[in-house]
């Protein structure tokens, strides 16, 4: 079993790597890598309630256009590592790489099943996502509805022997995320989105997380589905009372 968590992991990590051409006719491999960040929140409420809230900015580069993003959701903890959870997404996207213009608005609702298995050395978190959004193209167009859905594959492996993550342990985390479009396609890929990471986690304390991942993301554009890329350090905080602490977040 050991053997098979560690080439797991070594396959999630050898993924990172790769550039995704199989999204479009064309690719790239997203030049110098740009700065994320990440801050979230998972704060108890009463019984099996909790109150989650993220804030993100993502820098752009030549070929995507950056995005400052801010997430609140009201979570059901079914149980320490399964919770349902529903909310809104205010995220402004840049019209273009290099256009000077305000950012552009994006309204999103969400819901979300999480699931995370912590049985072995090898911890493994499910998360499916559907998001009902709407955003503008371009300044001077009207808001168009375009619904997806989001799965995402996390892997988490603590550095101490036994599996243990306590108070100042470091950890190693891969994930993989695909995106798929919704309704109306006007000649796009099904598959619109794919970011894959893979770094290094810190538990700073007992309710608090610091992550810094290596990450490559393609999008497919167009109706010739050219894949474009970018590369993207991230660095993000997490606060989650331990109570409240899936087995992957940990």
């Amino acid at each position: 079993m050991k053997h098979f968590c560690s080439l797991a992991f070594v396959g999630m990590l050898a993924l990172v790597g790769s550039t995704g051409t199989a999204w479009g006719q064309g690719s790239s491999s997203g030049g110098p890598a740009v700065g994320w960040l990440k801050i979230s929140s998972d704060a108890p409420l009463r019984g099996r309630w909790s109150l989650y809230s993220e804030v993100e900015t993502r820098q752009g580069n030549a070929q995507l256009a950056g995005q400052y993003l801010g997430r609140v959701g009201l979570r059901w903890h079914l149980g320490p590592a399964f919770s349902l959870t529903t909310g809104y997404v205010l995220a402004y996207n840049e019209a273009e790489p290099s256009d000077p213009r305000e950012p552009l608005p994006e309204h999103r609702l969400y819901q979300e099943v999480a699931l995370a298995d912590a049985s072995g050395l090898l911890r493994v978190g499910h998360r499916l996502r559907v998001e009902e959004r709407w955003l503008r193209p371009a300044p001077e167009a009207n808001f168009a509805f375009a619904p997806r859905l989001r799965y995402q594959l996390r892997l988490v492996t603590p550095l101490r022997r036994g599996g243990k993550l306590p108070v100042g342990a470091f950890y190693l985390t891969a994930a993989d995320e695909v995106f798929a479009g919704l309704g109306r396609r006007s000649n796009r890929s099904f598959l619109e989105e794919n970011r894959l990471s893979g770094g290094l986690g810190y538990r700073l304390s007992r309710p608090t997380t610091i992550e810094l991942v290596y990450l490559h993301q393609n999008q497919a554009a167009g109706p010739q589905a050219f894949a474009l890329a970018r590369n993207a350090v991230q660095l993000s905080f997490a606060y989650a009372p331990a109570a409240r602490m899936s087995a992957v977040k940990l």
